[in-house]
């Protein structure tokens, strides 16, 4: 058995010429660095970018918070809740209890 495949020839299927590998690997160097030099260009491009972005968003938000802090005032209560008019309704002893109030089961509805 070692007889019959030391008998074959150990050769590729295939021959390329020097001239075409020399070609082939001046060809894929020059794209690799095209697309090298490319993605730094890029990289940089996305950096300036977001660094913009950045940039404009913290200055907006420093003028929304300027402007929206000079007349800060509590918007009024446009009427009472129901928890006020029942507040309203206590008199002063029940009111004083309510800290005291517990609830030992929550009724289910």
């Amino acid at each position: 058995m070692n007889q019959i495949f030391n008998n074959i020839e150990k050769r590729m299927p295939y021959r390329e010429s020097d001239e075409y590998l020399n070609g082939l690997i001046e060809k894929s160097t020059e794209k690799a660095i095209l697309h090298h030099s490319a993605a730094r260009r890029n990289w940089r491009r996305r950096l300036m970018a977001a660094s913009a972005a950045a940039v404009t968003l913290l200055i907006l938000g420093i003028g929304v918070a300027l402007f929206n802090g000079r007349d800060a005032q509590p918007a009024p209560l446009s009427g009472q809740g129901p928890l006020d008019e029942f507040l309203s309704t206590l008199s002063d002893e029940e009111a004083a209890q309510l800290p005291f109030y517990e609830m030992e089961e929550i009724p289910e509805y």
